[in-house]
């Protein structure tokens, strides 16, 4: 396509060093524009995730001191369901000793 613009098709190597330089150039120029496009989602998805701070529930404390205690939970939900076929919410969960 660039070769369409000289007439006989020859071009000299300065004109090809240019014809790659403007190329190149326009590569950078688009990575550019994606890199400050994501630099601004991100930016943007900070300021939204400090205002929707959620914080867990003092009840289910167990659940970030204990990852087996995810597990259980996890397994116990589906086994309910399996059995049930009720939808399952978990409410809350406290750890019995042995």
């Amino acid at each position: 396509m660039v070769l369409a613009v000289f007439k006989d098709g020859n071009i000299s190597i300065g004109e090809a060093f240019l014809i790659a330089a403007i190329a190149i150039l326009i590569v950078f120029l688009v990575l550019g524009v994606i890199i400050f496009v994501t630099w601004a989602m991100q930016k943007g998805m900070e300021k939204i995730d400090a205002a929707t701070n959620i914080l867990p529930r003092e009840e289910n404390k167990i659940l970030s001191e204990d990852p087996n205690a995810v597990v259980a939970a996890l397994v116990a939900t589906m086994e309910f369901y399996r059995e049930t076929g009720k939808d399952v919410r978990v409410v809350s969960i406290k750890r019995i000793e042995d």
